[in-house]
């Protein structure tokens, strides 16, 4: 019965809809369809052991039932999920890859890579060397508190039980940290610095929600316990960052590429993947040369008339009025080779066009944009019709210190899936309101949100794909076609006439810019060709970005190694792929149908794109050919 019971599962849990269609009554498929039942046991094994070692994850990959506990952070927990990892490994090797079908050969690649690089991070001692290991316990508290979930009484049950559980979390921390690279301490110690200063949200709101004095009391008795562990982990990773300067946060070439590989599905020789992002940088830099050249840098003694949310129009709608923008002299055209630009000259321009968005409650009015915009892409034949719906939310004051806005995509099998973009509301008096609003969302960057995050980006695609998707797909994302595709969005939005005037046009060339500089200095700095200090400089003192920016991009590189270069992998992969079909299909390409079924993938390797785009349009042209040859009294 048990094994009738793992074997039903299965079929459920993993189960595609392009494994759903197969035709049973196939026999040339009855070896992939025994193939795939064997890879859908071994995925929903190793489902098995993120609920059973590893809640928080479990959670991001939609186990509600994971959503009381956090993890279990120590040397035992370790060995034991590294015993288990090894045996699913060795039950995917018992798979045939070459009999599954196409659909399921991706997610055999994506699997293989998950499995490897959870043993590659297990076996990294974490447990007693990265203090992030430790703070991204407070994100798993805000995965609860940010999701919408069915039951609030649930969600709020389940969220008093993560805080409750920082105190083991401390405990843990101060256990097991021995040592630690100086500045992973840092920036674990500037987490809970942050989290300390804006823990009383969470408590208040399930304060609010609870039926009786008794449970508010219990609530914030726990809660002050709570509050008293994470000042103690502060003061830890503190200590950890003033006796440990030695240590290197860098990974180094071999780690380096072996996470580039098994996270990201980038497969580069080092030398290779240094040209390739010398290039891109250098491209990226004259193309912000071209979108500056119209513009002087001679002050001005007044700017552009301040603009308003309601400015930002979508082509094509009767009631659009054209965007008044008074923009800087023009330049004349200079012949010959651009000159070299640096972020101070962009700076230098940006500082005369940013105009205050006056309307500050525009967190409605962005998902009312979002949602014309949606109609004009379906109307202008680029994107196929959706009833997709978009929220947009106050971001919680937590990741506020650090961001202006954050998406959150819907959690792997979460029961009420949604989309949200969260934004960093101005706080403070009127002028500091304004000054917040002029940095974080003035006219120009608010086009680059829109198009990046809701609509053709983000939040659009989540939306649209979300029912198309496998379960594996939908717990297990890669998050290089995520990341490309939020720069896809941009671009696609500035070919349909969403982003078109030299100013936006501009921002967009710098947005392109800025991820240039990021990618290849995250590879310098990770492939140890750049130390911190040489890193700061490039950036600096060689090309021009302010302190306060080059310091964030180099955190978050700690943080998160390769993901800068995945950003321009993913929008290569999408952009070179449309380019192929349109090539090879001259006028009968159709820009919906392609769209359809390049988000109907999931996020998958990019070098899985095009064997599933083929075996999409063969889908196709199979069924069409059997509907025209099938009687129409058999329909």
């Amino acid at each position: 019965m048990k094994k009738l019971f793992c074997a039903v599962l299965s079929l459920s849990l993993f189960v595609s809809p392009a494994a759903q269609a197969i035709d049973l009554g196939d026999f040339d498929n009855i070896d992939a369809i025994m193939e795939d039942n064997a890879f859908n046991d071994t995925a929903n094994r190793y489902s098995s052991l993120q609920l059973s070692y590893f809640p928080e994850n479990a959670t991001r990959i939609g186990f509600e039932s994971a959503d009381r506990q956090l993890d279990l952070r120590n040397a035992e927990r370790d060995a034991q999920a590294l015993r288990a990892y090894t045996i699913v490994q060795e039950n995917l090797k018992d798979v045939k890859r070459k009999s599954l079908s196409e659909p399921r050969k991706t997610e055999y690649d994506m699997l293989q890579a998950f499995l490897a690089l959870d043993k590659w991070n297990l076996r990294r001692d974490r447990t007693s060397m990265d203090p992030l290991l430790y703070s991204q316990a407070f994100d798993a508290v805000y995965d609860l508190a940010l999701k919408s979930l069915s039951y609030s009484s649930l969600q709020n049950r389940d969220l008093a039980s993560r805080v409750k559980g920082l105190t083991a979390t401390a405990d843990q921390a101060e256990k097991n940290l021995t040592s630690a690279p100086a500045f992973l301490a840092q920036l674990a110690m500037e987490d809970a610095y942050y989290a300390y200063l804006s823990f009383d949200e969470i408590p208040q709101q399930l304060a609010a929600a609870a039926q009786d004095d008794v449970t508010r009391a219990q609530i914030r008795a726990e809660a002050a316990a709570s509050k008293k562990a994470v000042k103690e982990m502060f003061e830890l990773f503190k200590t950890l960052a003033q006796e440990n300067r030695a240590q290197d946060f860098r990974l180094g070439e071999k780690d380096y590429a072996f996470l580039l590989k098994n996270r990201y599905f980038i497969d580069q020789k080092p030398r290779a993947m240094e040209k390739y992002l010398v290039k891109n940088f250098v491209a990226a830099q004259k193309n912000l040369a071209r979108a500056l050249e119209i513009f002087t840098v001679a002050a001005q003694e007044e700017g552009p008339e301040a603009q308003t949310l309601t400015d930002i129009q979508v082509p094509g709608e009767e009631t659009a009025q054209p965007v008044t923008v008074t923009p800087i002299q023009n330049a004349k055209k200079k012949k010959g080779k651009l000159p070299a630009v640096k972020a101070s000259d962009f700076y230098a321009v940006r500082n005369r066009l940013v105009n205050g968005v006056k309307n500050q409650n525009f967190t409605a009015a962005l998902a009312k944009e979002a949602a014309n915009l949606a109609k004009f892409f379906a109307q202008d034949n680029t994107l196929p019709t959706s009833s997709v719906q978009f929220y947009v939310r106050p971001l919680p004051s937590y990741y506020a210190y650090t961001r202006p806005y954050l998406f959150l995509p819907p959690f792997g099998m979460q029961s009420n899936p949604r989309a949200d973009l969260f934004l960093r509301l101005p706080q403070g008096n009127e002028s500091a309101k304004q000054e917040m609003l002029d940095k974080d969302f003035n006219v120009f960057t608010l086009k680059l949100l829109m198009a990046g995050q809701l609509v053709p980006g983000l939040a659009y695609r989540s939306g649209y794909q979300y029912d198309t998707l496998s379960n594996f797909r939908k717990m297990y994302p890669v998050p290089t076609l995520r990341n490309g595709w939020e720069v896809y969005g941009q671009h696609l939005a500035k070919e349909r006439g969403y982003i078109v005037t030299d100013e936006e046009l501009l921002f967009l060339a710098w947005a392109d810019y800025v991820r240039a500089a990021e990618a290849l200095t995250d590879f310098y700095l990770h492939t140890r060709k750049y130390t911190y200090a040489e890193a700061l400089a490039f950036l600096t003192e060689e090309n021009g970005f302010s302190t306060e920016q080059a310091e964030a991009a180099l955190k978050q590189m700690a943080r998160r190694p390769g993901e800068a270069v995945s950003y321009i992998y993913g929008y290569d992969a999408l952009k070179n792929l449309r380019a192929k079909y349109q090539k090879k299909q001259g006028k009968k390409f159709s820009s919906v149908d392609f769209h359809s079924k390049l988000m109907s993938f999931g996020d998958i390797p990019p070098s899985r794109l095009e064997a599933e785009m083929e075996n999409a349009y063969k889908v196709e042209k199979t069924r069409l050919t059997q509907a025209l040859s099938t009687p129409f009294y058999l329909n």
